[in-house]
């Protein structure tokens, strides 16, 4: 078998920056009764302590819970137009082109059409020839497409994968409901081939996350004669999602490390995806891992979804914090979807450079 593994990675985030002091110049009321909107009910303490309210704990006096800043797209084909972005960035550090490609995998959070997927609208936009394959398990997705883009690598089926990852959560959610400020948008993508230095994984983990299905609620509703879709959460979402955390994180890390064979004392830096300001601090906790063994773009980012483990990942490698041959733990998981987890040997990738 080949060796398979991540080559370049890039991520891209919208030049529309919204602060939270935008919330409080156009909606100060809302602010001041933050306690009474979505974000203070779906991340409201169940009184029953633990190491999720434990890291909680810091933000419990902040209405916007550690939110800084959001990035922003827009139009109807926000989702497309920010693959495009991510993959015009990947191909200038990895300088390659679109036509290295045999096989590419598109996730989308969510795409641009309410029927199908971005990939062959995205295959279109960029000039891909290859083929375009949809791919969606909620934040979960980045790290699954990098999983079965490094087997079809090294079972021969494919030679040069490209995967590409999009989040556009702020146009399903308005700004008058308070679940808007911990949302962002953001993309990211990579090559996974085999080649020397490659950042390859050791073993993974893959779980169920069945039990928070209908956690979030996507709807088309009429707003002012126009149909949109819509974000909600249900009524015990937190609960729910406080409840799963601490399993599905322990179960999908042990299986990784089992699988590759190693301890966690063994793993250099660990790599969650961070859809709190407090889910990094929460993870190692947990597993008993330092904090500053971990890395949490949230701050300038929020919540962007499937995004965010390539985001973690590009910023501790553009920070000087991985070398070449260093062991990464990554984390993900998606509400009604997966979680999962894979240990990974660094490598010598191209980066694209930080805007």
């Amino acid at each position: 078998m080949k060796n398979a593994g991540m080559s370049a990675l890039s991520v891209a985030l919208p030049a529309t920056v919204r602060p939270n002091d935008y919330w409080r110049e156009h909606h100060p009321q809302m602010v001041a009764a933050a306690e009474e909107h979505a974000l203070a009910r779906l991340w409201a303490g169940s009184g029953e302590g633990g190491p999720f309210e434990a890291a909680m704990a810091p933000y419990a006096q902040d209405p916007f819970k550690g939110s800084v800043v959001r990035h922003v797209a827009t139009g109807p084909e926000a989702s497309v137009e920010l693959h495009a972005e991510v993959i015009a960035k990947l191909l200038e550090c990895w300088h390659g082109s679109v036509e290295d490609f045999d096989y590419a995998l598109v996730c989308s959070m969510r795409p641009d059409s309410i029927a199908v997927g971005d990939a062959s609208w995205l295959a279109r936009r960029v000039g891909l020839t290859c083929a375009a394959v949809n791919l969606e398990t909620a934040c979960s997705s980045a790290l699954m497409a990098f999983d079965l883009a490094c087997s079809m690598v090294e079972t021969g089926r494919a030679s040069r994968v490209l995967v590409s990852v999009a989040c556009t959560y702020t146009r399903d959610v308005p700004d008058s409901s308070s679940l808007s400020w911990f949302l962002g948008d953001g993309a990211g993508a990579f090559v996974v081939e085999a080649a020397e230095h490659v950042a390859s994984p050791l073993g993974a983990h893959r779980i169920s996350t069945r039990e928070t299905c209908g956690a979030f609620v996507h709807e088309l509703v009429v707003e002012d004669g126009v149909a949109k879709m819509r974000m909600r959460t249900r009524r015990d979402a937190g609960a729910v999602l406080r409840e799963t955390a601490e399993p599905y994180l322990r179960s999908a890390t042990d299986g990784a490390l089992s699988q590759a064979g190693i301890a966690l004392s063994d793993v250099d830096l660990c790599v969650f995806n961070t859809p709190t300001a407090w889910y990094a601090d929460f993870c190692c906790d947990v597993l008993g891992v330092p904090r500053d063994r971990s890395v949490s773009v949230y701050p300038q980012t929020t919540n962007i979804g499937p995004a965010l483990m390539p985001a973690n990942l590009h910023a501790a490698a553009t920070e000087g914090r991985l070398r070449v041959g260093d062991t990464v733990l990554i984390y993900t998981v998606g509400s009604a979807s997966t979680a999962m987890a894979m240990v990974l040997r660094w490598g010598e990738l191209a980066l694209s450079p930080v805007r």
